[in-house]
């Protein structure tokens, strides 16, 4: 995973919009580079940026919600109203890029939050929303927050803490450092699926002592005395039937008896509604002989209606055609007023159509005139705007025979101005131009090879004073070089002494365990001798381990600094070399340049220039010809504009009469606008009219003929209906129509009829119908007893009935229930035994990692993470330095002091703990760890970027060359892009390439990329 570009505004207090590159320019090309500036300008922010567009926390406050942002004032610069952050990152060779967003509303509050990830490449959104984008990264990436942050931003703090920390401490640290918390809660869950598994095993056993089953002598017992109540209940529920047999006989005989009683009574309300429906009969016949008269009645009232609906009708046209022969008088009037003589109703259409076509013409002849005034008038004025460009030279009127008076004095103004500066054409105009622009073009030449010029030449005096310098390190360092050359053999030959003394002294301390053993007379098992002078007393060394520690160390600095200034010198040398080597060309390149400017000063006809103000002054003269020519060429088009100006005003004035002469005729046809209008208006309503008299005299002869016609079918109906009326002896066509019901009426009439008979034939069914059953259920009768006598000797064997079956019923339930607990106690035991076996379990599983607070576990875990991490950090420390080797203590040493240790392969591997460390040799530990962390973290994701917070003060200046030395090499080898953010300025001046933070008075800071 490599971070290629970070972009974001308003973040913390660097303010506005700001974006860094890291696949491109200064920090593509180094690698590796620092973050510097000074505290609180904004150097972690470039980190919080990071980590706020991936996963929406920062380091320095978790979890970025509204709440936060508004309540803590963090993320968003003061008094901004929006703000973002975006990281464009590769994975894979695909580039994604993550953003996240939020703004303020009018009223000031904060909106949600935008989160997307978009591909790059093809610009489509992968991803979008607050919680799925953190965990899209995440899965892209293949990393979490608490890895990322492990694994590319390196904090040394937190390792310097694991460096010196207790195991306990340690091992805590050590797992939030690497996220490996799950093993504590697993240590935490096998303790309490231990004990979860103790208190269900003991929870059964409880429970199956509580389980109680019948003995066997009484569960016999129950067994005999159910069959016996079961006999007798197969007794009892024969009697019962028979019982219940009689007494369904005696309540048939008492129902049949009721439901002739009911028929009886139903039968002689029956002949009472027969009686009162005669009358309705009666009407229902009439009807019937009535009814086929309806049809003639129909057809004679429909006559009536439509005679007078027509006598009503021919009424109002009688009015309309009074009223349409007004209007028609009317308008033969009207015409005549507008034509100014009498008009025919035959020409009418005509006459009209004539007036209005002399109009029509008239007014096109008219409005052509006046639009082609216009056009010529809207040309002048475009004239007009041209001339008067700078200022108004010729004002403009709206008559043309005044207007034309003001254009002759400007037009001999310019004539006489063309006439002074002896120009007439365009030709001419164009010869003494190109002679100007080639005169400026030189110019212009000639001012870039004498800025060439004069810049070589400062070039070569530089390089110059720059020799000087060099050669006088030259000097420096071969004087150096040759004390050292002096003191180097002597200082060699005292260490080369003080080793050979030192060693000898090792030796005879090592001997000293058998010295003490020699006694005087004895031989000396090495040599034979009697007589052992040490034996009793220690020689005497002179020399001492610091001296030629010391000797050694002066030794190994001084070939150092002969090995640093023997480069230096070379590289002196051949600085000099290559200097004077440019000094020679930059001599011979300027002589070219020289005769260039000689040779553009005579194409000039002028001097040789010495400075650059002569020049200017050149060009100057030569852009003042200029400016004269263009005045020239002003007033050469200014002579053509009035030219096509004096053309278009002849031909304004001449359509502005011809219009005049037009308007003139037209009025004297007709005075005003809407003579077009008048006249349509008068034909549409003649035409209106003509169609009106037509259709109303049509309509009148109509109703005429319906009238008559309808009268005569009116009479011949009313004739037939009189002699119905004589025959049946009715005295009127209403008393008729009375006699003749509505269908819905006999319909009705009919139905009340039908149900009296149906109601008839019914209760006459009934009541054989229980006769029937009456007499059959008095030959069932087999006793003399009474139904109540029947009821309560069934009632009293039916209650001896359920207390059997009750008694029944209880020995049944207690044997189903013995067998249940029986069934019950046996899955118990089976149970008992699955918990067992799992409590078996888990308690071997709680003896090997379980306990209460998960610490057994996560402390062997994370022992194992602590021996690979070592493992890696002695990888990364061998490049830093070769003298210590981190090791985890023993369990010897963990019972005095469990801190880690360190082997000393300066001192001869001796043992110590890490507290012994200096700030700068803890430092460089601690950074050793670091990386190793990230490797360890990263796993299988390859890491190309990473950042390091700070901690590189506590460093000597060697151990700082080495530890920039190995993020070099780290850059190199893995083409990783490394940050590091320091206030060092040793490390500023080594690591060149720098993203500079610096305060602004107003507490917000800015950004340089150097």
């Amino acid at each position: 995973m490599k971070i290629s570009k970070i972009s974001f505004k308003n973040i913390h207090s660097l303010r506005g919009e700001h974006h860094i590159d890291f696949s491109s320019g200064p920090l593509a090309e180094s690698g590796l580079f620092a973050i510097t500036g000074a505290t609180g300008s904004g150097k972690s922010t470039l980190l919080d940026v990071i980590t706020l567009a991936l996963f929406n926390k920062v380091p320095r406050i978790g979890a970025i919600t509204e709440t936060v942002i508004e309540d803590q004032g963090g993320i968003m610069t003061r008094n901004a109203t929006d703000c973002y952050a975006e990281v464009e990152y590769i994975v894979e060779g695909k580039t994604y890029r993550s953003h996240w967003s939020i703004e303020r509303n009018r009223n000031n509050n904060l909106k949600d939050r935008k989160q997307e990830i978009t591909d790059v490449a093809t610009g489509a959104i992968i991803d979008s929303g607050k919680s799925s984008v953190p965990a899209k990264n995440e899965a892209l990436i293949g990393l979490s927050y608490d890895q990322f942050v492990k694994a590319i931003v390196l904090s040394q703090g937190q390792f310097s803490k694991l460096l010196k920390a207790k195991r306990d401490e340690r091992n805590k640290l050590l797992e939030d450092i690497t996220g490996a918390k799950d093993y504590r809660a697993i240590g935490i869950a096998v303790y309490r699926k231990f004990k979860d598994a103790k208190v269900a095993r003991e929870t059964q056993e409880v429970r199956l002592e509580e389980v109680e089953l019948l003995p066997e002598e009484e569960k016999t017992k129950l067994i005999a005395q159910e069959r016996e109540l079961t006999k007798a209940k197969t007794t009892q529920k024969k009697a019962l039937e028979v019982l219940k047999a009689e007494i369904d006989n005696k309540k048939g005989i008492l129902k049949n008896e009721l439901v002739l009683k009911t028929n009886n009574n139903l039968q002689k309300q029956l002949a009472k509604d027969l009686d009162a429906f005669k009358k309705e009969e009666s009407r229902l016949q009439k009807h019937a002989k009535y009814v086929v008269h309806t049809p003639l009645i129909s057809d004679y009232e429909q006559k009536d209606k439509a005679l007078k609906e027509h006598t009503e009708e021919l009424s109002k046209q009688t009015a309309h055609e009074k009223t349409v022969l007004k209007d028609y008088n009317d308008l033969l009037q009207q015409a005549t007023t507008l034509l100014k003589k009498p008009v025919e109703p035959s020409e009418f259409n005509q006459a009209l159509n004539t007036l209005n076509t002399k109009y029509s013409n008239l007014k096109k002849d008219e409005e052509l005139a006046k639009t082609e005034a216009k056009l010529y008038e809207d040309a002048i004025k475009k004239l007009l705007g041209d001339i008067n460009k700078d200022t108004v030279r010729i004002p403009f009127n709206g008559q043309p025979s005044t207007f034309v008076t003001g254009i002759t004095p400007v037009e001999n103004k310019v004539l006489g101005f063309l006439k002074t500066a002896q120009v007439d054409t365009t030709h001419q105009l164009e010869a003494r131009e190109n002679k100007v622009n080639e005169s400026l073009a030189a110019v212009g030449s000639l001012k870039v090879a004498f800025t060439k010029y004069q810049s070589e030449l400062q070039q070569k005096q530089s390089k110059e004073t720059e020799l000087k310098g060099s050669e006088a390190q030259v000097v420096k360092h071969s004087a150096i070089l040759k004390d050292l050359d002096k003191e180097l053999p002597v200082l060699d030959a005292e260490v080369t002494k003080l080793t050979k003394a030192e060693e000898h002294r090792k030796t005879h301390q090592s001997l000293e365990a058998h010295r003490n053993q020699l006694v005087d007379g004895e031989a000396c098992p090495l040599c034979g001798a009697l007589d052992h002078p040490f034996a009793s007393q220690q020689p005497v060394f002179d020399v001492k381990a610091d001296v030629l520690r010391t000797k050694k160390e002066l030794l190994h600095a001084k070939r150092e600094l002969k090995a640093s200034t023997q480069a230096l010198l070379k590289n002196d040398q051949a600085t000099s070399k290559r200097l004077q080597k440019e000094l020679l060309e930059a001599k011979k390149a300027l002589q070219p340049k020289a005769t260039a400017i000689e040779k553009l000063c005579a194409s000039l006809e002028v001097a040789t220039v010495k400075t650059s103000a002569a020049i200017e002054s050149l060009e100057a003269q030569f852009l003042e010809d200029s400016k004269k020519l263009a005045q020239i060429k002003k007033a050469l088009h200014l002579r053509d504009l009035i030219t096509d100006l004096k053309a278009s005003v002849k031909l304004w004035e001449e359509k502005t009469r011809l219009k005049a002469e037009k308007e003139s005729k037209r009025k004297a046809l007709y005075e005003g606008d809407g003579l077009q209008e008048t006249i349509q208006t008068l034909l549409n309503r003649w035409s209106a009219n003509t169609q009106n008299r037509s259709h109303t005299t049509k309509t009148i002869a109509t109703l005429n003929a319906k009238i008559e016609e309808v009268s005569k079918k009116r009479s011949a109906f009313e004739t037939v209906l009189k002699d119905i009326l004589k025959q049946e002896g009715i005295d009127s066509l209403q008393e008729l129509k009375a006699n003749i019901l509505s269908e819905s009426q006999a319909e009705n009439i009919r139905r009340q009829q039908n149900t009296l008979q149906l109601k008839q034939e019914r209760l006459k069914t009934e009541q054989t119908a229980a006769l029937k059953e009456l007499e059959g259920f008095k030959k069932a009768i087999t006793t003399e007893d009474s139904l109540e006598e029947l009821q309560n000797k069934y009632t009293s064997l039916e209650e001896e009935s359920a207390r059997t079956n009750q008694q029944i019923g209880v020995i049944l339930t207690r044997l189903e229930t013995d067998k249940k607990i029986k069934a019950k106690q046996e899955e118990l035991l089976e149970k008992l035994k699955t918990l067992k076996k799992e409590e078996r379990l888990w308690k071997t599983m709680n003896s090997l990692i379980g306990d209460a607070n998960g610490k057994k576990f996560s402390n062997f875990v994370q022992d194992l993470t602590l021996e690979q991490l070592i493992g890696y950090t002695n990888l990364r420390l061998k490049d830093l330095s070769d003298r210590y080797i981190l090791d985890i203590p023993t369990a010897a040493e963990a019972d005095k002091n469990d801190a880690l240790k360190v082997l000393d392969r300066h001192q001869g591997d001796a043992r110590r703990t890490i507290n012994t460390l200096s700030g700068g040799e803890t430092f460089m530990v601690s950074l050793a760890m670091a990386f190793a962390l990230s490797d360890l973290a990263a796993k299988n994701v390859k890491i190309e970027s990473i950042f390091i917070d700070e901690g590189f003060g506590t460093l000597d200046p060697e151990t700082l060359n080495q530890a920039i030395t190995i993020l070099e090499k780290m850059q190199n080898e893995g083409d990783k892009s490394i940050g590091v953010i320091s206030h060092v300025e040793a490390l500023k001046e080594r690591i060149t390439t720098q993203i500079k933070l610096e305060k602004m008075g107003s507490g917000y800071s800015t950004i340089e990329i150097v």
